[in-house]
């Protein structure tokens, strides 16, 4: 009898055992089903956003930890860089942006499986950060080269950089394996802003909406409710509907995202796109500044010189008149309330003063009136290529020349720069040329396109020749066969290309020191009143350059 009480107490105990564990599962599952849905849909134990604060997909439940701060001193300053070939697009631009910033790179095309590049030396990392240009190349690493990699970027808090570039073979919504991360796809965005607390910030600057469409309708955005992941930009669906399988109508979604690495000690930044939209490259320049501890990152200060060549130089018709003049004078005026004392250096030829008709040649006469507000540079006299001249003397002669019509017109003889007309004899050397300078005009800088190589312009290079230092110049798209507007080479997109986040937007963003040539005549005015000087120069709401105008 004692043996059957036993037993039925020993089923009563295992009974209240089983409740108690399907009571606590219940528990468990609510907790973590509740948990999820915070993360989707925010409750009112969540902290209502500042007024000034967008509305946008949660990116995190858990109050932030401290982020690891990057031992420089155990890696050296290179970059490894896994393309998809050597001749893809994006992986060129990537390279491009790192050539011209002089940060040292390695080029590998991504292993599927295969052998991983040597990452160590000895005990030092021998790189600083890691670029994939498609990250699922990242993700779907074979298992030993993956934990390879991903014990290295712990052991050295060596950082990552993404690209997800969506195709017409994406799937609409995925979660990137291995990750609490996940990806829409196939987007047509617009209206993009920066997140300000954002902790990788350093040249961008967030202020105003980027209003209108971004680049193309192949935009992927990111979505998690890890404490991990922290939106760097975001923007809104082209046609405000809320994005299909997103558990959350979010005015704003993320399409590039900073993981801080509290998932697994990796830190790492992801694009939704690639580099075409001129926002990202200023985020990606602050992404590798930022992954490297600022080992890998340029000053925030910019000089830049605006050369205007061949003034009083052109057939009739092409030359400057009243109207350009003032033009001239007032966009000067508006960019020095972004750039302290931005003056424009104008290069003249004497020799064509007064060679235009009446309006143009009254066009010269006010240009001189302002003579003080502008400074001067000397070209040749008579525009003349100094290499096809190898007597010194006659060199000399049309500089005396060209310093004499200068010293008649009030222009400054003394402030040591010139250039020569289509940078002739400066890069081949032509010696007469140098000596002439120096009889004559006691000249100690100039600049050329040629040193060493025209193309590409990131390759151009400095250099010192018997005492005069040529710095290496750039150019914006205007040329003396470029005048006008309306003919345009490609049209006026064409220039907005090279302005928003193309050419002349990367030589301002990538080097602290800027010597850029223009031509401007007839369709200055026209110019002006679109407002591509103030664009030429990117004195944008984005960039967080202050920029300087210093001739010294």
């Amino acid at each position: 009898l004692s043996f059957f009480a036993d037993q039925s107490f020993r089923f009563q105990v295992v009974l209240f055992l089983l409740f108690a564990f399907c009571l606590l599962s219940v528990f468990v599952s609510a907790y973590y089903l509740y948990g999820w849905k915070r993360g989707l849909e925010p409750s009112g134990d969540i902290p209502s956003p500042d007024c000034d604060e967008p509305k946008i997909a949660p990116s995190r439940l858990l109050p932030l930890k401290p982020i690891k701060v990057v031992d420089s001193s155990r890696t050296d300053p290179l970059v490894l860089v896994f393309v998809e070939s050597l001749y893809s697009q994006l992986g060129q631009e990537i390279v491009a942006i790192l050539e011209s910033s002089h940060f040292k790179y390695l080029t590998e095309i991504a292993p599927g499986k295969g052998d991983m590049p040597t990452l160590t030396d000895k005990d030092r990392g021998r790189f600083a950060l890691i670029i994939y240009e498609n990250i699922l190349k990242y993700v779907n690493l074979d298992a030993w080269n993956r934990e390879l990699l991903d014990k290295y970027c712990v052991e050295y808090g060596v950082g990552i950089i993404g690209f997800f570039k969506a195709n017409e073979n994406s799937l609409l919504s995925a979660q990137l394996k291995g990750f609490p991360l996940f990806l829409h796809s196939n987007l047509a965005l617009k209206d993009c802003s920066i997140n300000p607390k954002s902790p990788l910030l350093y040249i961008t600057r967030p202020s105003e909406v980027e209003k209108g469409l971004l680049p193309g309708e192949d935009w992927t955005v990111f979505q998690s409710n890890h404490s991990t992941y922290e939106p760097v930009l975001l923007a809104k669906t082209k046609s405000a509907e809320s994005i299909p399988h997103m558990s959350i109508d979010a005015a704003l979604h993320t399409t590039v995202v900073q993981d801080l690495g509290l998932h697994d000690g990796i830190q790492r930044v992801l694009f939704g796109n690639n580099l075409n939209f001129w926002l990202h490259k200023l985020v990606f320049v602050d992404a590798v500044s930022f992954l490297t501890g600022k080992r890998l990152s340029l000053p925030l200060d910019r000089y830049i010189l605006v050369d205007i060549d061949d003034i009083f130089v052109g057939k009739e018709g092409t030359r400057m008149k009243v109207d350009d003049v003032k033009a001239l004078f007032d966009t000067q005026n508006e960019l020095r309330t972004h750039i302290p004392n931005f003056t424009f250096n104008l290069g003249y030829s004497g020799k064509f003063f007064h060679t235009g008709t009446d309006a143009e040649d009254e066009g010269d006469d006010l240009l001189l009136s302002y003579v003080k507000e502008f400074w001067w540079f000397p070209h040749m006299w008579s525009h003349m290529q100094p290499h096809l001249f190898h007597n010194q003397s006659v060199l000399a002669d049309q500089m005396t020349m060209n310093k004499k019509f200068a010293v008649e017109h009030g222009i400054p003889t003394d402030m040591g720069y010139a250039v020569a007309p289509h940078h002739s004899g400066v890069y081949p050397v032509h010696v007469q040329l140098y000596e002439a300078w120096k009889q004559v005009w006691g000249i100690r800088v100039t600049s050329t396109e040629e040193y060493p190589h025209l193309k590409p312009a990131r390759y151009r290079r400095g250099f010192i020749h018997n005492g005069i230092m040529v710095l290496p110049r750039q150019t914006c798209g205007l040329f003396t066969h470029t005048i006008f507007y309306n003919e345009y080479p490609g049209g006026s997109s064409e220039l907005d290309k090279i302005i928003n986040g193309g050419e002349l937007f990367l030589t301002v963003l990538l080097n602290p020191v800027s010597v850029t040539s223009k031509r401007v005549r007839r369709d200055l005015a026209v110019y002006r009143r679109q407002g591509w000087a103030q664009q030429d120069l990117q004195v944008t709401c984005g960039p967080n350059l202050p920029i300087h105008a210093k001739l010294s």
